[in-house]
């Protein structure tokens, strides 16, 4: 077992997801009649490169999941079918943190600054040390309006609709 490096509960409260340094996923249910269901993937891999999972986040509407890691990469998945629903194209930099809003039509990465548009900007996480942080080059992914937010939002987090 691995260093953990995040912890997201399920929406149902009926188990966890747990990120680690290893760059996998474990997904844990509470209920021992439901013990067959627990599995851990492997993510947030490259070229033979491992990073760390620094974030797990549930859609709280759709109940699919975020996962942001060290290697600049967002990834939608669905616990249930097993499946990465869609990679976001690729930061510079680590991804430290992300959230959903209350209602999932919002996501948000490492840091949120607010423009006339939506500006996502990723942060550091020291993986790489001080030449890293002097090398950081953001990557700002700019939304041009809510109702593209929303449509992109359905688009990707939904499952089984």
């Amino acid at each position: 077992m691995y260093q953990t490096r995040c912890v997201a509960a399920f929406p149902d409260e009926r188990g966890f997801l747990t990120g680690s340094i290893e760059g996998k996923v474990r997904i844990h249910h509470l209920d021992d009649s439901e013990e067959m269901k627990n599995f851990t993937f492997k993510c947030h891999r490259d070229a033979g490169k491992i990073y760390s999972v620094n974030s797990l986040n549930f859609h709280p509407v759709y109940h699919t999941f975020a996962s942001a890691g060290s290697d600049g990469v967002i990834n939608f998945s669905d616990k249930d079918s097993k499946m990465r629903i869609k990679a976001m194209a690729r930061c510079a930099q680590p991804i430290t943190c992300s959230a959903f809003n209350s209602d999932g039509s919002r996501f948000a990465y490492a840091g949120l600054e607010l423009k006339h548009y939506w500006t996502l900007q990723v942060g550091y996480d020291w993986s790489k040390g001080i030449l890293g942080k002097a090398n950081a080059k953001g990557c700002n992914q700019e939304v041009k309006s809510e109702d593209a937010v929303n449509k992109m939002s359905r688009k990707l987090l939904s499952v089984n609709e």
